[in-house]
């Protein structure tokens, strides 16, 4: 059924438990692959941990290399995340990127995981998404707008762990290994 604007309206609940989306990237040291989730007031790693965002403290960046060098592919983004444990300790995460687009894109999601902020961003989109359209496909299921919230951190949706959180249903898991 339309609802006022139609076509242009967002499903109601779709910003329900908001913010929410996912980050591949590597946790402290490079090639050491994670997923990190944001949904809601939790920010995690899948399979390990995670913190509400009382717990956060500070975020600071850096980089290895020379982003305004022109064809420079070989800049990596440092994403420090300091945060109060639930002992009490303060402790530091480190994420890192070696894609600009992934790195700001997380960092356009934390930003919106610290002030809280459930409202469509501009241009939004799906992740894994090229725009506005449907992700057909291209977020393999994982889009988080599009599954219901997550309320266990141990579930990977990467390797090994996977089966138990995706649909083997879908067209787009059928074939694959992990459903078979």
């Amino acid at each position: 059924m339309k609802a006022d604007f139609g076509d242009a309206d967002f499903p109601i609940g779709t910003f329900q438990n908001s913010p929410k989306s996912y980050h591949d990237g590597w946790c402290r040291s490079m090639k050491n692959k994670c997923r990190i989730r944001f949904q809601g007031p939790a920010m995690w790693v899948e399979g390990q941990g995670g913190i509400e965002s009382s717990q956060y403290i500070r975020y600071r960046y850096d980089n290895d290399g020379d982003p305004f060098k022109f064809l420079n592919s070989s800049v990596d983004h440092y994403s420090y995340l300091t945060y109060k444990s639930l002992n009490g300790e303060i402790r530091e995460a480190l994420f890192i990127f070696t894609n600009e687009k992934a790195h700001r894109d997380f960092a356009k999601a934390l930003i919106r995981w610290k002030k809280q902020i459930a409202l469509p961003v501009p241009n939004y989109r799906y992740p894994n998404s090229q725009g506005p359209q449907d992700t057909h496909g291209r977020d393999k299921g994982l889009n988080p707008y599009e599954n219901p919230p997550i309320k266990d951190w141990s579930i990977k949706t990467t390797g090994k762990g996977m089966k138990g959180n995706i649909n083997c249903n879908s067209p787009v898991w059928k074939n694959r290994k992990v459903c078979q």
